[in-house]
């Protein structure tokens, strides 16, 4: 009776060893994903070396330190045609490296390697597709934002916290309306045509602006104050503004 007991219990202690949580396709809980973190780049101009190195070290905490395990990540890029960068580039749930679990009931080589090279990795190897190598005549900014509600946060339909996080000069600029024309009024924008038609439904988002500083006299409180009316008349609000250095 030892012996058989000794043998259930090695036996229950292997499983809870192996054992993982059970994930879809995309790494995600078969239950459903906890929140929804959805990143914007722009790619219109090209980074200088200090924003590069930023830029790197920005996605390195983003993967590693700021997205809860079993949240979905969804990664868009904003360039010079927004109808050709509609749909996400990546969209993988954090499956979790085993932080914060014990050897005694989970596999933590396993989940660290699942961590690796099915998530961190596959991101920080976008990092050049998220650079432009060379300046786009458009900036469409606002479009691009339409897309991350579509087909980002309203696609995928996810329960619990919704965030975006932009990586922008957030000059908008495009024929039908340029930032690059000091064009901050935001009621004069929302009361036109153009400006009804793009402002993006962000519902309930929380909203993060990593700063390109790349024409800084246009990049005043002015344009901020544009981009706080903004998302405040889509339903979302800005919880952080950081200048990347460079």
């Amino acid at each position: 009776m030892f012996f058989s007991l000794a043998i259930l219990g090695t036996a229950i202690f292997y499983m809870r060893l192996t054992r993982t949580t059970e994930l879809d396709q995309r790494m995600c809980p078969v239950s459903g994903p906890g929140g929804q973190f959805v990143l914007l780049v722009d790619k219109t101009d090209p980074l200088n070396f200090t924003q590069k190195q930023a830029f790197q070290a920005f996605l390195e905490q983003l993967i590693t330190q700021r997205i809860p395990v079993g949240y979905l990540l969804s990664v868009f890029v904003l360039d010079n045609d927004y109808t050709a960068t509609a749909r996400p580039v990546f969209e993988e749930c954090n499956p979790g490296d085993g932080t914060g679990k014990s050897e005694m009931n989970a596999n933590l080589s396993h989940l660290k390697k699942r961590f690796e090279q099915g998530f961190r990795e596959p991101m920080l190897r976008l990092a050049d597709e998220l650079e432009a190598k060379k300046s786009s005549r458009f900036s469409p900014i606002f479009e691009m934002l339409e897309m991350t509600a579509i087909n980002g946060f309203r696609k995928q339909n996810v329960t619990g916290p919704h965030r975006l996080f932009i990586v922008s000069d957030m000059l908008h600029n495009t024929p039908e309306y340029s930032m690059y024309r000091g064009n901050f009024d935001f009621n004069r924008f929302h009361d036109s045509d153009y400006g009804r038609k793009v402002t993006a439904d962000l519902s309930g988002v929380e909203v993060e602006i990593e700063y390109l500083l790349n024409t800084p006299k246009l990049q005043t409180r002015r344009n901020l104050k544009f981009w706080e009316d903004y998302f405040a008349a889509g339903g979302a609000h800005i919880v952080a503004v950081r200048p990347l250095e460079g």
